[in-house]
C-alpha cells in the first residue's frame, strides 16, 4: 500500500476539513433560513404545515406498510405521536391504503383483503365501510370464477368436437385469449363505480 508524505496527508486532511465545514456551514444556513420562515408563519399557516409534515408521515408509513413482506405494526408506530397527531396520521394512512385498491391482478386483490383487515382495525367506525369494499371483492372473484369455469367448458367442448384431446385440453391459457380479457375488463368496469364510492367514503 503506497502512503502518502506527511505534507501530502496533511493537505488533504485540510480539504476534507474545509469540505466538512462547508457542508455543516450550509446544513446550518439551510436551517437558519427555515428557522426564519416558520417565525413568519401565522398561526394558522404554522397549523397547516404541521398537518401536512403529519400527513407525509402517515403516507410513508401506509407505503412501507404496503411495501413489507413482514406487516409493519402501525399501531405502535402511532403510539409515538399525540392524540391530535395520530388522528391525521391514521387517516392519511388509510387513504394511502385504499387509492391503490383494485381488480387490476391477483396481487392488488390479496393485498386488498389486507387493506380492509387495516382499515378495520385503524377505525373501527369504518368498518361497515371495510366490509362493504369485502363483499364487493367476494362479488368480482365469485363472478370472475364463472366467467372462467363458462369460457374454459366452451373451449373444451369445442376441442372434443375436433377429435383434440389430451395435453392440449389441460394446456388452456384462459388469461390470453381475447374473450376473456373483454369479459373480464366489463366485470371491472361494471364494479368500478361501486368501488370508487366506497375508496371515497374511506379517504373522507
Amino acid at each position: 500500500m503506497r502512503l502518502l508524505r506527511p505534507d501530502k496527508a496533511g493537505a488533504g486532511n485540510d480539504v476534507t476539513k474545509r469540505t466538512r465545514m462547508g457542508e455543516l456551514k450550509s446544513a446550518w444556513e439551510l436551517a437558519q433560513e427555515r428557522a426564519n420562515r416558520l417565525g413568519k408563519l401565522s398561526a394558522e399557516e404554522k397549523e397547516q404545515q404541521d398537518r401536512q409534515g403529519y400527513r407525509q408521515v402517515g403516507q410513508a408509513l401506509a407505503q412501507k406498510w404496503l411495501d413489507s413482506s413482514q406487516r409493519l405494526d402501525v399501531t405502535a408506530e402511532l403510539s409515538k405521536h399525540e392524540e391530535k397527531e395520530r388522528e391525521i396520521i391514521r387517516q392519511a394512512i388509510i387513504e394511502q391504503l385504499v387509492e391503490p385498491t383494485g381488480f387490476a391482478d391477483a396481487q392488488t386483490i390479496d393485498n386488498m383483503k389486507l387493506v380492509i383487515q387495516a382499515i378495520s382495525s385503524l377505525k373501527p367506525e369504518l368498518q361497515p365501510r371495510a366490509e362493504e369494499m369485502g363483499q364487493l371483492m367476494q362479488e368480482y372473484e365469485a363472478t370472475e370464477q364463472k366467467i372462467r369455469q363458462e369460457l374454459e367448458g366452451s373451449y373444451r367442448a369445442t376441442l372434443h368436437q375436433l377429435r383434440i384431446s389430451g395435453t392440449a385440453v389441460d394446456a388452456i391459457n384462459i388469461e390470453s385469449n381475447p374473450q376473456w380479457q373483454s369479459a373480464r375488463q366489463g366485470l371491472v368496469e361494471s364494479l368500478a363505480p361501486r368501488l370508487n364510492a366506497l375508496k371515497q367514503a374511506l379517504a373522507s
